[in-house]
């Protein structure tokens, strides 16, 4: 089967039979993603698609159809747990079944893990030898709202049905209204730049749609709504706080979560639920992670050379960088400089990444794959921190190159799809339809933001590939003293050692936006801001994000 010519597989199970005890163990909803090998038949490469299934009962059968495919599939739950699954698939055009999947497996530990093959239409011709998916449970927890608070913030909880569905955010006003970008001041490179010269990330920036040419992901309006719950007398001075300072700087929304259930939410006015945000630099974060799933899958790894993938860059300095380098932000290459603050010139942006050029020919260029001279030879790779937008580029054509489909749909596939996001996506690309990768690269509704921390969190908690690689990903790799404030270590596109925020590690944008995750083993509290122009007062919001996650710390 052409890799183009695969379904876009949703599993839609609904019960035909009642649930048994032993059966209702699985009961709910379940989303990951389903890969498959090279076909044995003609060496088509691998793929890897979203993966949505309900069980209910102990057998049943849907349909599921899109503008190319129709596909049946049934589900048989056996006494002992293991679940099997079928499906026959055929294209529109046809009238006999063009493909079989079969898998079984079982659940453990919140985890379905299921594998099998699949077969040609007669459903004995094998086509790929290794197929497997991974879900994680995502129905609707169970919300929980608090009597009294213990001294140590921890509480008993009870059921409640509260959901981001009937959540109403908290408005304040604002400092100051936001302002577009033909109100700001070009800083080094272009950036904008506000008031007494601070780095700011204009109103229409941080809530635009985009360029025409930029990627759209597939909304999920069956997405399950996002757990609420009220906050504890613990919690409530902190959001009370919360909700003072964004009164005093130009911020525009702060997110406060727990367990994955949303407590807090504070705007400061015409933002909802729904309005898409941009990502500024946090991009390189959601960048990492999904190196780390491709490393998880096979398709790459830590010690891998960036030529050993993309030709283009075959000799050069940049080349010889390995993919861990590559997340340390260590490639070794060219310093930034005031013309380009972040590695890359605005005419090599207009020319490469809005123009006729491509990201994988400004690469290959001497000015982004030469290596930077120290005071006796040239910097290597992995010996030095140096924040530019270079190693990410790397990063998102490496992907480019080896996980078997548009590094664009991988992200939606191992990130917002295992997260359960709802809404359409944007992910910044040249006109070639590479993915950038950093900077401006990803836009998100409110909510699927909250979607995706959480995810993170949960994964974070696994004992698992992705789980090991998030750790370290938030754990020191590299020094990177002085270039954001309060923070002096850095993970894998992360920011860590946060001085006023301890045991923490933090996504960064360019602005004040910030999502960060405490890396305590049983603390999911998580801190989350969209700004304007924020970045000057993190001495005010660091502390807010510090008390927060201590209300998760379980007493020594």
């Amino acid at each position: 089967m052409h890799r183009s010519k695969l379904p876009f597989v949703t599993l839609l199970l609904v019960t035909l039979a009642s649930p048994t005890a032993w059966a209702s163990a699985l009961d709910g909803r379940w989303t990951g993603a389903l890969t498959c090998s090279e076909s044995v038949t003609n060496r088509n490469p691998g793929f890897t698609v979203p993966l949505d299934l309900a069980i209910s009962g102990t057998s049943g059968t849907s349909n599921r159809s899109d503008e190319q495919t129709v596909e049946t599939f049934a589900y048989q739950l056996a006494p002992s747990g293991l679940l099997d699954i079928q499906s026959q698939g055929r294209r529109r055009t046809d009238t006999d079944t063009r493909w079989v999947t079969r898998l079984s497996g079982h659940a453990h530990n919140g985890t379905l893990e299921l594998k099998g093959q699949m077969f040609a239409g007669d459903g004995k011709t094998l086509v790929r030898d290794k197929c497997s998916a991974s879900l994680n449970r995502t129905t609707s927890v169970t919300v929980t709202s608090a009597p009294p608070a213990t001294a140590t913030g921890h509480q008993a909880t009870h059921s409640s049905t509260l959901t981001h569905k009937s959540f109403q955010i908290k408005e304040v006003a604002p400092k100051t209204p936001p302002k577009n970008h033909a109100a700001t001041t070009p800083g080094f490179g272009g950036l904008p730049l506000g008031e007494g010269g601070a780095l700011y990330l204009p109103e229409d920036w941080l809530m635009g749609t985009g360029q025409p040419w930029h990627y759209r992901t597939n909304p999920r309006p069956q997405a399950q709504p996002v757990p609420v719950r009220q906050a504890t007398p613990a919690e409530a001075p902190v959001i009370q706080r919360a909700e003072a300072l964004m009164q005093q700087i130009e911020s525009r929304v702060l997110v406060l979560m727990d367990q994955g259930e949303i407590v807090s939410i504070t705007t400061t006015g015409g933002i909802r639920l729904d309005s898409r945000l941009l990502s500024a630099s946090m991009a390189k974060t959601l960048t990492a992670l999904a190196a780390g799933k491709a490393v998880c899958a096979g398709r790459l790894n830590m010690g891998q050379r960036a030529d050993s993938v993309i030709p283009a860059l075959s000799g050069t300095d940049l080349g010889a960088a390995t993919l861990r380098d590559l997340l340390m932000m260590a490639s070794g290459t060219t310093e930034p400089g005031e013309r380009d603050y972040v590695g890359t010139t605005a005419e090599e942006t207009r020319f490469h990444l809005e123009g006729a050029g491509n990201l994988e020919r400004l690469l290959s260029t001497p000015g982004q794959s030469s290596a930077q001279r120290g005071m006796f030879s040239k910097i290597k790779p992995g010996e030095r921190f140096s924040y530019k937008s270079r190693d990410p580029y790397t990063v998102a054509m490496m992907l480019e190159r080896t996980v078997g489909m548009p590094a664009t749909r991988w992200m939606e596939t191992q990130l917002l799809v295992p997260a359960d996001a709802e809404h359409s996506a944007i992910f910044a690309t040249d006109r070639s339809g590479y993915f950038r990768g950093t900077n401006d690269a990803m836009r998100l509704a409110l909510i699927d933001w909250i979607r995706l921390a959480i995810y993170i969190d949960k994964e974070r908690k696994q004992d698992s590939c992705f789980g090991r690689f998030i750790r370290d990903m938030g754990s020191t790799q590299i020094r990177a003293p002085g270039l954001v404030n309060h923070m002096s270590g850095y993970g894998y596109f992360t920011f860590t050692e946060n001085a006023l925020t301890p045991q923490s590690y933090w996504a960064v944008g360019y602005g004040g936006q910030r999502i960060g995750w405490s890396t305590e083993a049983g603390n999911s509290r998580i801190f989350m801001l969209f700004s304007n122009s924020a970045d000057r007062h993190m001495d005010l919001v660091y502390p807010i994000a510090r008390d927060w996650m201590r209300l998760g710390s379980k007493p020594r």
